[in-house]
Formats: C-alpha cells, structure tokens, sequence
C-alpha cells in the first residue's frame, strides 16, 4: 500500500505513514529517527507498533507520522500530534538530513516549509474538533538552539521543564513500572505561535501537561510534573 501523500511541490513530497500499510516507508522513517535521535532508538519498536493505527486511535489525540522525500529520496520526517483539550499541537520529533537542508521549497527553505504543513495540518485537527490551536509546542534540548529557534518566530515557555525520557522496554514490564525508571533531563519548552496572544497561567499549564501528562502519561501528582507546573508564576 501507499501512504496518503500530504503535498507535492518543486520536488519534495510528505506522505502520513499512520495506518497507511506502506512499510517500506515506514522502516525507512525508522531508520532515519535511528539515526538523527540515537539516544531515543529504543523508542523505534513501539512506534513500528503505533505506526499501524490510525491517528486517533488514542482518545484526545491527533497523530501524525510524516516522511519527507526529496526527488524520491528520503530526507526528513516528523512526529507530531494535536491534543484539543489542550487547545496545542506537540511536536514530539522533527530532523532533517544535513545536505538537505539548503533545499528550498519556493521561497523557504525546506525545514521552514515543513513547518509550515505542520501548522496547516494541525489547524485542520482544530477545525475537526472544533476546537482551536494556539501553536506548535516542542521541547528544545540546547540553550543555542533555543536561541536559533526564537529567530524565527518561537517563543521561549516560562517554566521549569524536565523532559522524560522512558527506559527500553522489558517483556512483561507495564506503564507503572517503566514510569518507575523514568530518567528526567532539563530542557526548555517553547512554542510556534500561530499569532499573537497572551502567555496566562491556565495557558502555560495546558502546554506543559500536553506534553507531561497526556503524551508522556505521567500522572498529574508525579513530583516531576508538580515541579513543573509549580514553577509556573
């Protein structure tokens, strides 16, 4: 089977791998996170299972699996999803091979044109919900990419934000007991706005917990994500 192709223009094409039975393309997305996220790879198995399902086989969630292919290479993909109660798209994970990222897509490069379908396609996951969307929310590892990002229209989140990062899966292990070896690393949290609008307490909340509670499924009580919405003012 084929996946359902997102768009085609000046040779790039972006195709949804969710529940599209293109496993070609789906072990090459595979390989491709492998290999831009190395320290994540454990992750691979539960996304080859997750990539089986449709995007809203989870209850409150939009998913998506994109891969990017230039001239029919693959070059690039991304993993993001829109959480309506949270009023906020997530991007979980976006990489782009090194010698494609000078290509451009009509007049943008092509990481900015990526972005730019994920903001449409969210915004329509906002429309069938009929909800809306304030923005792309990301975690951002480094203080100098933070800095990059925020050149190009990303706004920093004012809180404490520790990422969590989950331990390879056991055979027989359940939720409980892989949240129980939970690692957790200091990075920042920050947002692609759709335009402008006011950073509220309630706001900020919902862009933390999108990511803590409901993609991560910690429990709201966890001393972690209480640390974060604490540090919230």
């Amino acid at each position: 089977m084929v996946a359902e192709l997102i768009c085609s223009v000046d040779g790039l094409t972006i195709y949804e791998l969710l529940a599209s039975g293109d496993d070609e393309r789906i072990e090459t997305m595979l390989t491709l996170y492998a290999k831009f996220f190395p320290e994540y790879a454990h992750y691979v198995p539960r996304m080859r299972r997750r990539a089986q399902f449709s995007g809203d086989r989870r209850e409150g969630h939009l998913a998506h699996y994109w891969l990017f292919e230039y001239e029919g290479e693959a070059v690039g993909l991304s993993t993001f999803r829109y959480i309506p109660k949270r009023k906020c798209g997530i991007g979980v994970s976006f990489a782009i091979e090194t010698e494609a990222r000078s290509i451009r897509i009509g007049e943008k490069r092509l990481s900015a044109f990526v972005i730019t379908e994920i903001m449409k396609a969210l915004r329509k996951d906002a429309e069938r919900s009929n909800g809306e969307c304030y923005g792309l929310v990301t975690e951002v590892e480094h203080l100098n990419l933070m800095a990059h990002y925020k050149t190009m229209g990303m706004l920093e989140l004012p809180m404490k934000y520790l990422e969590p990062i989950y331990p390879p899966e056991e055979e027989g292990d359940d939720l409980q007991s892989r949240i129980e070896k939970i690692s957790f690393v200091p990075v920042f949290l920050a947002i692609t706005p759709y335009k402008e609008f006011e950073l509220s307490k309630s706001l900020l909340r919902n862009f933390a917990e999108a990511f803590l509670v409901d993609h991560y499924e910690l429990p709201r009580s966890h001393p972690m994500v209480q640390k974060t919405l604490m540090s919230i003012t």
